[in-house]
C-alpha cells in the first residue's frame, strides 16, 4: 500500500480527519465570533446600564423637586446618595463633572429654601406667619364689632401672599393692610390701636421680605434644575448614540461571524464531499465486479476469481482473496460431497431393505410379548384375588384371638365373682351364726321376763287381796293392782309371742345355713369348672396365636408372589412398549431411510448444478 495509491480503509479515514479539522475550525471560528459578539454586546449592556443610572437620577431629583421638601436631612441624604451615584458613573468611565456641580448647587439652593420655609412657618402659629398672626389675635381681641369686616379682609390677603406668594397677593396684602388702618383713622381709634397695627405692618414686612427671599431662591433652584435636567439629558443622548453605535458594532460583528462561519462550512463540506465521492467511486467500481463475480458462483460457477491488487492490499483486495480462497475450497467440497452422496445413496437403499426386515420381525414379537403380558397379568390377578383371600382369612384369625381374649377375661372376670361370692358366703355363714348365738341370748331374756311377769302377776293378785280386804280406803290400790295384773299378762303374752317368732326365725335360720352349704358346694364347683374353662381359652389363645403367625407367614409369601408376578406383568409391559417402540422407531428409520435415498438423489440434482 503506497500514499499515491491508498486503500478504502485510509481514504475513508482520510475523510474523518478532514471532517474532524473542518469541524474544529468551525468551532473556533464560532468561539472567536462569540466572544466578539460578547464583548460588543457588554459594551452595549454598560452604556445601556449608565443610560438607566442617567435616568434614575434624573427621576429622583424630578420627584424630590416635586414634593418641594423642606427637611434638610432628606436633602442631605438624597445629595450623598446621587453623589455616590455619580462617582460610580464617573469611575466607569462617565464624564459627570457638570452635573455634580449643578446638582451640587441645586441642593444648597433646596436647603437655602427650606431654611427659608422654616423662618416662614409651615403653620399659622409658626415662625414669621406665626408672628402676624399673634398680632391680629392681640388686635382681634380689643376691636369693635365695626371693625371686623377690614380684619376678616386682612385675613384673607394674608393667606392668600403665604399660599400664592407672587407680587399681586403682597399687593393685596399691603392694600388690605392700609385699608384697615384708613379704617381705623377714620373712625378715629388710631391712637388706640395705632400699635397694634403698626406691630401686625412691621411683622407683615418681615414675612413679605422673607417670603420674597424664598421665592427668589426657588427662583434659582428651578433653573439650576433645569440646567441639571438639561446636562443629564445631554449626557444620556451622548450615551445613547455610543449605546446605538455598539448595538450596530455587535449586529455587524454577528453578521461577519455567522458569515465566516458559513463560508467555512462551505469549505469543510465541499472537501468533505469531494473525498467522500472518490471513496464513493472507488469502492463502488470494486463492488460492482465483486458482486458480478459473487452473482456467477451464486449460479453455481464456481470458477469465478475475483481481481486482485497485491501492492494496494485493502480490504476489498483481502475480500476478493477471501472469496477466491472460498470458491477453490468449496470447489473441493463439492467433488467430495458428489462422491459421498452417490455412496450414501448405494447405502440407503441397502439399509431400507433391511429396516422392512426388522419391521417385519417386530411385528411378530410384539404380538409374543402380548401374548405373554397378557398370561402374566392373568397370574398376577390370581395371586392378588389370593392375597386378598389370606388377609381376610388373617382378619378373621385375628377376630377369632380378639374373642378368645376377650371370652378368657370374661371367665378371669367370672371365677372373680365366683371367689367374691364365696368370701360373701363365709360372711354371711358367720353371722349367721352369730345371728343363732343372740337369738338364745334372747330366749333367756324372755324366759327371765316371764318369770318378772309370774312375779308381777302374783304380787299384784297379793295386792288386790290385801286391798279387799282394806275394804273401801283400799279401792284404788285395787284398781292399781288389776292394772298391773293386767299388764303382766299382756308381758306374758308378748313374751310368748316373742318366743314364737324366734323360734321361726331360728327355724328359717337352719334352712337358710343348709342352702348356703349348698351354694358355698356349688360355688366351689364352679371355681373349678371356671379354672378349667380359663386354661381351654389359653390354649385357645395359643392355638390362634399360631393360626395367625401362620396367616402373616402365608400372607407375606404371597404378596411376594404378587410383587413378584406384578414386577413380571409391568417388566412384560416395559418389554412390549419397548418392542412397540422399536417397532415404531424401525418404521420412522425405514421413512427416514427413505427420506434420505429422496435427499441423496436431489442433493446429486442439486450438486450437478455446479462447475469446478
Amino acid at each position: 500500500m503506497s500514499l499515491l495509491n491508498p486503500g478504502f480503509r485510509q481514504r475513508l479515514l482520510l475523510v474523518v480527519l478532514v471532517t474532524l479539522a473542518g469541524f474544529a475550525a468551525l468551532g473556533t471560528l464560532s468561539v472567536s465570533a462569540l466572544r466578539g459578539q460578547s464583548a460588543a454586546a457588554g459594551e452595549a449592556d454598560r452604556l445601556s446600564g449608565w443610560q438607566n443610572e442617567l435616568n434614575l437620577l434624573k427621576i429622583d431629583i424630578l420627584m424630590a423637586a416635586a414634593i418641594d421638601s423642606s427637611d434638610r436631612g432628606d436633602l442631605e441624604a438624597l445629595q450623598e446618595k446621587k453623589r455616590r451615584q455619580l462617582e460610580g458613573l464617573a469611575a466607569q468611565g462617565v464624564d459627570v463633572g457638570v452635573v455634580v456641580g449643578v446638582l451640587d448647587s441645586w441642593i444648597e439652593l433646596q436647603q437655602e429654601s427650606a431654611d427659608l420655609a422654616s423662618r416662614i412657618g409651615s403653620s399659622t402659629r409658626t415662625g414669621a406667619r406665626g408672628a402676624v398672626n399673634e398680632y391680629i389675635d392681640a388686635f382681634e381681641s380689643r376691636m369693635f364689632s365695626n371693625m371686623r369686616a377690614s380684619l376678616e379682609l386682612l385675613k384673607q390677603a394674608l393667606a392668600q401672599m403665604v399660599e400664592r406668594r407672587d407680587p399681586e397677593s403682597i399687593k393685596g396684602y399691603d392694600a388690605a393692610l392700609q385699608g384697615m388702618r384708613d379704617k381705623i383713622t377714620e373712625m378715629g381709634f388710631i391712637d388706640a390701636f395705632g400699635d397694634s397695627i403698626d406691630g401686625i405692618a412691621v411683622a407683615g414686612e418681615r414675612l413679605v421680605a422673607l417670603l420674597r427671599d424664598q421665592a427668589a431662591v426657588q427662583h434659582q433652584a428651578r433653573t439650576q434644575l433645569e440646567t441639571l435636567v438639561n446636562s443629564t439629558d445631554m449626557l444620556i443622548q451622548l450615551i445613547d448614540s455610543q449605546l446605538q453605535k455598539a448595538r450596530l458594532e455587535s449586529v455587524a460583528t454577528s453578521q461577519r461571524a455567522s458569515l465566516t462561519i458559513l463560508i467555512a462550512a462551505l469549505a469543510v463540506a465541499l472537501v468533505c464531499a469531494v473525498l467522500l465521492l472518490s471513496v464513493w467511486r472507488s469502492s463502488s467500481r470494486i463492488l460492482t465486479r465483486t458482486v458480478e463475480s459473487l452473482e456467477k458462483i451464486a449460479k453455481g460457477d464456481l470458477r469465478q476469481r475475483l481481481e486482485v491488487d497485491a501492492r494496494r492490499n485493502d480490504d476489498f483486495d483481502r475480500l476478493g482473496v477471501a472469496v477466491n480462497e472460498l470458491t477453490e475450497q468449496l470447489g473441493a467440497v463439492l467433488i467430495s460431497v458428489i462422491s459421498s452422496s452417490h455412496r450414501l445413496q448405494t447405502m440407503s437403499s441397502e439399509l431400507n431393505g433391511t429396516l422392512e426386515l426388522l419391521v417385519t420381525e417386530s411385528g411378530h414379537t410384539e404380538g409374543e410379548t402380548g401374548s405373554v403380558a397378557a398370561a402374566v397379568e392373568q397370574i398376577s390377578m390370581t395371586v392378588r384375588d389370593m392375597a386378598q383371600a389370606s388377609e381376610e382369612a388373617n382378619s378373621l384369625a385375628l377376630g377369632a384371638h380378639e374373642a378368645s381374649e376377650k371370652g378368657g377375661a370374661v371367665i378371669t372376670d367370672a371365677l372373680g365373682s365366683l371367689e367374691q361370692l364365696a368370701l360373701i358366703f363365709d360372711q354371711v355363714h358367720g353371722q349367721l351364726d352369730a345371728l343363732g348365738v343372740a337369738s338364745s341370748r334372747v330366749d333367756g331374756v324372755t324366759e327371765m321376763i316371764n318369770g318378772l311377769a309370774e312375779q308381777t302377776n302374783l304380787l299384784a293378785l297379793n295386792a288386790a287381796i290385801e286391798a279387799a280386804r282394806a275394804g273401801e280406803a283400799g279401792r284404788g290400790f285395787s284398781v292399781v293392782a288389776d292394772e298391773v295384773r293386767a299388764l303382766a299378762e299382756k308381758t306374758v303374752n308378748a313374751t310368748a309371742s316373742i318366743n314364737s317368732i324366734i323360734s321361726e326365725m331360728q327355724a328359717q335360720m337352719k334352712q337358710i345355713l343348709e342352702a348356703m352349704r349348698d351354694g358355698q358346694g356349688r360355688v366351689d364347683g364352679s371355681r373349678a369348672l371356671g379354672d378349667n374353662a380359663a386354661d381351654e381359652m389359653a390354649r385357645i389363645r395359643e392355638l390362634f396365636a399360631q393360626v395367625r403367625d401362620r396367616n402373616h407367614q402365608q400372607a407375606a409369601s404371597i404378596e411376594e408372589i404378587s410383587a413378584t408376578a406384578q414386577s413380571i406383568a409391568e417388566s412384560m409391559t416395559g418389554v412390549l412398549e419397548t418392542v412397540r417402540d422399536n417397532a415404531e422407531r424401525s418404521r420412522e428409520i425405514r421413512t427416514f431411510s427413505g427420506q434420505v435415498v429422496s435427499h441423496s438423489d436431489q442433493l446429486l440434482e442439486m450438486t450437478g448444478q455446479f462447475r469446478c
